[in-house]
């Protein structure tokens, strides 16, 4: 009999010990995988952070109202590709690579992105805007809200700019504003998940990731004669 209530207590003992350890494997399973995906997912977004950045300082020193058409660096190109591209394209580049001259994007050209590459099927989008500010009043450029986006103007859906003309506004202009220029460089990227282990905490799987940056923009700065 005392073999026998011994030997049940070892075997609930066991069964216990079991128990505990599957909850203790799913714990550390959760913090490992948790620790691999969100620390890609943290190295990404600041990639996507700097190449915003990168664009928006060289924008920063660039002048958007140049609008000569270049048909050395755009042959065979639609005239109102470049026509209407240098600035925006300009910057477009430096975040992602050059285009060829047909206005596709080279596939060996590495921009501030790199080595993420953009999937604009699956809406991933670089989207520019920038300012005019007079007495407190922007006028943006373009005009569309949904700003200048490569991917939107050869016909893929892309992403509308999440800063409308009068979120900047009532955010960092007023009446007292000087008159100045600015320029705002958005990066829209869908992540996937790399062990697809979260979606099952309800993680969405891409992550959407959106990263901007703002620079005074001098050339845009309103004069006496506009």
């Amino acid at each position: 009999m005392i073999k026998r209530i011994f030997s049940r207590q070892k075997q609930i003992s066991k069964g216990q010990s079991l128990v505990e350890l599957t909850l203790v494997l799913v714990i550390l399973l959760s913090l490992l995988t948790g620790m691999v995906e969100f620390g890609n997912l943290l190295n990404q977004y600041i990639t996507v952070v700097d190449a915003a950045r990168e664009g928006a300082r060289f924008a920063s020193n660039d002048d958007p109202f140049i609008r000569e058409y270049d048909p050395v660096n755009c042959p065979g190109a639609p005239i109102t590709f470049c026509l209407r591209g240098l600035f925006f394209t300009n910057i477009d580049q430096i975040v992602e690579g050059n285009f060829l001259s047909d206005g596709t994007r080279d596939p060996t050209s590495k921009g501030a992105l790199s080595p993420i590459r953009l999937r604009p099927e699956a809406g991933d989008d670089v989207v520019v805007s920038f300012f005019s500010i007079h007495d407190g009043n922007p006028l943006r450029f373009p005009s569309s809200e949904n700003g200048w986006s490569y991917y939107q103007s050869i016909g893929f859906t892309g992403q509308p700019s999440s800063f409308p003309t009068s979120e900047l506004q009532s955010r960092i202009v007023d009446s007292t504003t000087p008159d100045t220029g600015m320029v705002v460089v958005e990066i829209y990227y869908k992540y996937d998940q790399i062990l697809k282990f979260w979606g099952i905490f309800g993680i969405p799987d891409p992550i959407n990731v959106h990263a901007y940056a703002i620079m005074p923009l001098t050339a845009a700065e309103p004069t006496p004669e506009n």
